[in-house]
């Protein structure tokens, strides 16, 4: 499972808690090649962002309950990039910390 070129990032929900994590699930377009390759019908992207420091990204496919932990090589780097860009833009705790930037 490589990921690379997700596209129209979307906030679905969030959960924050104060001074811990943000969690958050966010929506894409994902590369047909890549939804074959993993058997995926519906992914989103689950992300937790740690206050001090670090996030985990997980693909959880919807229409089959699976949850994919890829490891960071599995992940292009402009796309992790990317990702976590868009989480902090969202994220409660994060969102002061991208504006001042």
């Amino acid at each position: 499972m490589y990921l690379k070129d997700l596209q129209n990032f979307e906030l679905y929900s969030q959960l924050s808690l104060k001074q811990v994590e943000d969690r958050l699930l966010i929506t894409a377009d994902f590369p047909k090649e890549f939804l074959t390759e993993n058997n995926m019908k519906e992914p989103f992207l689950y992300v937790i962002l740690y206050v001090r420091g670090g996030e985990r990204i997980k693909v959880i496919d919807e229409s089959s309950a699976k949850i994919y932990y890829p490891s960071k090589q599995e992940i292009a780097p402009e796309t992790r990039r990317g990702i976590v860009k868009f989480a902090k833009s969202k994220a409660k705790q994060f969102r002061e910390q991208t504006n001042k930037a």
